[in-house]
């Protein structure tokens, strides 16, 4: 029993160690799930919708696969000797997790709060720099919220004939 203690200690020690390079955009990334989901429980109460554990624990499960696919992309990259690479998908797969969590934090704390008051007004006004301005960055979330866009539109087109 002592040997599998001492093999699980240091198996995890060996990971840590490995994802060592992304540690900070895990914690980011661990920062701001715990904010949505924070965020996402008041305003749930604020509608009166109350707590659901089913999606609850699929909020869990989703946050788990982002961090497991975050870490299965460094760890692919270092093993195939793309090492900066690696450290640069995961960056830019944590700067498309913060537009869309981010985003959904700031349309649910406008949604909290009185529509006109001062706070309503900076978040507001946080949910569109993000939602629009922020994109601008990234061409690639641009090019895909007009394919969104258009996929939906064709569809539309599809359902009125």
């Amino acid at each position: 029993m002592n040997d599998l203690k001492t093999i699980t200690v240091y198996a995890v020690g060996a990971i840590a160690t490995l994802l060592a390079p992304i540690q900070n955009f895990m914690y980011a990334m661990l920062l701001l799930f715990s904010i949505n989901f924070i965020v996402g429980l008041v305003a749930a109460y604020v509608h009166e919708e109350g707590w659901s554990t089913q999606k609850a624990l699929l909020f869990f499960v989703y946050c788990a696969v982002f961090l497991v696919i975050a870490c299965a992309a460094f760890i692919i990259g270092h093993l195939m000797g793309e090492h900066e690479q690696s450290i640069a998908v995961v960056k830019i797969l944590c700067y498309i997790a913060v537009y869309i969590f981010g985003t959904n934090v700031f349309r649910n704390l406008r949604n909290i709060v009185t529509k006109g008051s001062p706070w309503y007004k900076l978040f507001d006004l946080c949910y569109y720099v993000l939602s629009v301005k922020f994109i601008e960055r990234f061409n690639f979330i641009k090019d895909w919220q007009a394919q969104k866009k258009e996929n939906h539109n064709t569809i539309l087109d599809k359902d009125d004939n």
